[in-house]
């Protein structure tokens, strides 16, 4: 019997030794799966934090691996959107990127509506997990129409610039380290108050058990956050009383269990000491703690012995900055706590060193900055960052502010949104600040994935939004029947930019085809033909194909107003400086137009060109050959819409044409082009002049343009090829239309008082006075130069800088300089 017992014993020992052993080994599994399968995360650096309708938003995108915030090998794709306050997408920029970031901008129409926009941003792999992962960021536009007045405009912003009338009694959130209240085991409660709008304020008061007897004082700071010491005893309840104008109000704090577990950290700045401990009867023994940041396993501890606590010591010198999760799986695998800490680690500061040939500038002076990165250590840093320089007086600056490295580091990585997160960057070896960080972290949770679903779940892959890495052209083969089914056939592509591209495939068996992934910007002129068997083999109905292209699928999801980057509010002075700005920029404009366009009108009275040559140069200038040997130019033809291609053809000097053919002075079959495209005389054959917008015949010397042209070439360029963005359908077998690519940045219009003489008449003023949207370090050029003109404004301005280093380190910058 004894022997048998003594059986059992070491038989349930090795059946929980294998399944704890098991468990560790899936947690790490799964860890390496998400860190492999990584998440990638967006931030976007605006010129400034607030506009007016009419006013430009520069921009700059940054795109990184969300654990290691390295270039990302995902998406090479951005979509940046700014939506009205109606939730309606009034514009979207499709961006690459093939390093870490990408300038953008966006026009602000003067026709839309002033009020809070969002700036969203997002790759399309990231659609795979929550929207609220989006960076999403508050762009407020007002209204400076000539009709509205500064006091009219400050009145519509006044919810903005004023605080709401605040009831009296707050609401106060309890939070106890690591997660409940144990009987018998003392625990950090982390207090927050907030008013009846959601807004953080300090407020003190006590705590007192169900005896009314008062254990302890408590009084929350910045951020409304308290924190306090508890051991709750058994059969015992806890409130907190907070007395407001002579009236109390009780809160009660969350019920203890009576057994469980704890887990309490401390962190030290350059040590992280944890300290486990538990009533359960079998203590922790089977327990499992694993540490992570983002992701990225940093710790982890398997305990065998049957022990009720332990205490480990974690130097942080080989961790990354940011937030840094630990939790705590019993014998079951079950987790049981989970704690948040800060790691800011010394050795990945940063310093950004910016310095200006001339420290204090007059207007209109020309201004060089050199800037360069640096570690501890004074060893150069390679990085992409980007740089704006602002009017104080108008645009107001704080460090406290969301930026890149409060983005990355912190707000992107909790529940809920951090107001002012630069509060805890501003300040080094600050015990203060660090005090309130952790506060924060016993306040939020962390965001980007859910223990049960990571170890029980099939993990989120990207099959559903892949990454993107260029611009795909999709589409499908049918049958030229009433039943369009699908067939398979060969297709073959051609675009046409600064050189001709052109490639084929086979359409699969349910006819679709995808070409693809192409870099190039704007729209590209192409063209896609089809045949049931090659393109070599010419039987009679080998051209029986339809061609059906996709359109572009609307990848703009839901619009999710949560975890939004609170902008700036200026106080009332900066305010009423930025509109009065805004206005004289727009009359100055206004003004300097109206005399650009007088002056134009001179030098057309006296260097008029006559309407032919203006229709000359326009149809030039939409050809890829310039001048023609000979033009048919459907505009001068009575009745040319209603006549066939050979009609038209046959009007040309010396080209002969039917329905077997084309020549040009008896040659052979001349290169015939569609808008750009070389085709067949079958793909342009039952054309219109219906169609047609001109017809170049280009013989001889002229021909030798285009290769293989010895017989001539014939153009044909359509009123819907050349002249717009439309799709046409042309006879069965071919298809033409505008390839939409990615969008290309405006240049920021930086005026040079040097060199320009129209800048000697117009007044210069500017609150956004300089915009560098990429600026890149590298090994062979670890110091970047940039020159600027100051403008007619004497005041002070602000340096912001915000970037990101190859090795994944995000940095930010505030300086300031003054124009007498």
């Amino acid at each position: 019997m004894i022997k048998k017992i003594a059986l059992l014993a070491i038989l349930t020992l090795l059946i929980s030794f294998t399944f704890v052993n098991n468990f560790r080994e899936l947690v790490i599994e799964k860890l390496e799966s998400y860190a492999n399968d990584y998440p990638e995360k967006v931030f976007v650096q605006t010129d400034k934090p607030y506009y007016t309708t009419g006013d430009d938003i520069w921009y700059t995108a940054y795109l990184v691996n969300g654990i290691t915030h390295r270039r990302t090998d995902k998406s090479r794709v951005i979509y940046v959107e700014l939506i009205n306050d109606q939730d309606s997408i009034l514009s979207t920029k499709q961006l690459y990127t093939n390093d870490i970031s990408v300038a953008g901008d966006f026009k602000i129409e003067k026709k839309w509506g002033p009020g809070n926009y969002i700036l969203r941003a997002y790759t399309n792999y990231m659609r795979n997990n929550d929207d609220d992962n989006f960076f999403q960021k508050e762009i407020p536009i007002w209204n400076i129409s000539s009709q509205d007045s500064i006091s009219a405009v400050n009145d519509t912003t006044k919810q903005v610039l004023t605080d709401q009338t605040q009831n009296i009694k707050p609401k106060i959130n309890f939070y106890p380290e690591s997660g409940y209240l144990i009987n018998n085991i003392s625990c950090k409660i982390a207090i927050k108050s907030k008013d009846q709008n959601g807004n953080n304020i300090s407020v003190n008061g006590l705590i007192k058990n169900s005896n009314n007897e008062i254990i302890c004082k408590f009084k929350t700071q910045e951020f409304g956050l308290g924190v306090i010491l508890l051991k709750q005893k058994p059969n015992e309840t806890y409130y907190a009383s907070m007395n407001i104008n002579g009236e109390e109000f009780k809160y009660p704090l969350p019920n203890a269990l009576p057994n469980g577990y704890n887990l309490s950290i401390t962190n030290n700045s350059n040590m992280i000491v944890l300290k486990v401990i538990s009533n359960q009867p079998v203590g922790l023994k089977n327990s499992f703690l694993i540490g992570h940041q983002r992701g990225k396993a940093i710790f982890e501890k398997l305990e065998t012995s049957q022990t009720n606590t332990y205490s480990v010591k974690l130097n942080i010198d080989n961790l990354s900055d940011g937030v840094t999760n630990f939790t705590l799986f019993d014998g079951s695998g079950k987790p049981v706590c989970e704690r948040l800490i800060y790691i800011e680690n010394p050795k990945n500061k940063i310093k950004v060193n910016v310095s200006l040939d001339n420290e204090a500038p007059n207007t209109r002076n020309r201004v060089s900055m050199r800037i360069n990165l640096k570690d501890l250590k004074g060893t150069n840093l390679s990085a992409n960052l980007s740089m704006s320089i602002t009017d104080i007086d108008a645009i107001q600056q704080s460090t406290k502010t969301e930026n890149i490295k409060t983005h990355l580091l912190l707000n992107s990585d909790l529940r809920g949104h951090i107001e002012n997160p630069g509060y805890f960057f501003e300040k080094e070896n600050d015990a203060k600040r660090r005090y309130i960080l952790d506060l924060v972290m016993l306040t939020n949770g962390w965001r980007r994935f859910i223990w049960d679903d990571l170890l029980y779940n099939p993990y989120k892959t990207s099959e559903k939004f892949p990454p993107e890495t260029g611009v795909y052209i999709k589409g499908r083969t049918t049958a030229l029947t009433d039943t369009k089914e699908p067939i398979s056939a060969a297709t073959r592509l051609t675009l046409i930019g600064n050189e001709m591209f052109q490639e084929e495939k086979q359409s699969k068996l349910n006819g679709i085809f995808a070409y693809g992934p192409y870099v190039f910007n704007d729209t590209v002129p192409s063209l896609i033909e089809a045949r049931i068997r090659d393109f070599k083999t010419e039987f009679t109905k080998n051209r029986d194909v339809n061609i059906l292209l996709d359109e572009v699928e609307n990848l703009s999801p839901k619009i999710i107003r949560e975890n939004i980057i609170k902008s700036i509010n200026p106080d009332e002075t900066t305010f009423i400086n930025y509109i009065k700005d805004s206005q004289k920029i727009s009359e100055i404009d206004a003004e300097f137009l109206k005399d650009a366009r007088r002056l134009d009108e001179v030098l057309i009275l006296a260097k008029r060109r006559n309407e032919v040559a203006e229709r000359t140069k326009l149809l030039n200038d939409n050809t890829y050959h310039g001048t023609p040997t000979h033009r048919l130019d459907l505009n001068n033809i009575i009745g040319g819409e209603s006549q066939s291609i050979i009609l038209l053809l046959n009007s040309l000097p010396g080209v002969i044409a039917n329905q077997n053919g084309v020549s040009i002075r008896n040659g052979g079959m001349p290169r015939i082009q569609l808008n750009g495209f070389q085709v067949t005389f079958e793909d342009v054959l039952f054309m219109s002049g219906f169609e047609i917008e001109f017809i170049d015949v280009l013989s001889g010397a002229n021909a030798n343009f285009y290769s293989n042209s010895g017989n001539g070439v014939i153009a044909i360029y359509t009123k819907t090829g050349n002249f717009s963005s439309q799709n046409v359908k042309r006879k069965p077998g071919i298809i033409d239309f505008k390839a939409i690519g990615f969008y290309t940045a405006r240049e920021f219009y930086a005026p040079d008082h040097d060199k320009g003489f129209d800048e000697l008449l117009k007044q210069d003023i500017r609150t956004t006075l300089h915009w560098e949207p990429k600026i890149v370090l590298t090994p062979d050029s670890t110091e970047a130069n940039v020159s600027f003109f100051t403008s007619d404004s004497r005041s002070n301005y602000a340096i912001k800088i915000e970037g990101i280093t190859d090795t994944g380190i995000p940095f930010y910058h505030l300086s300031t300089f003054e124009v007498d």
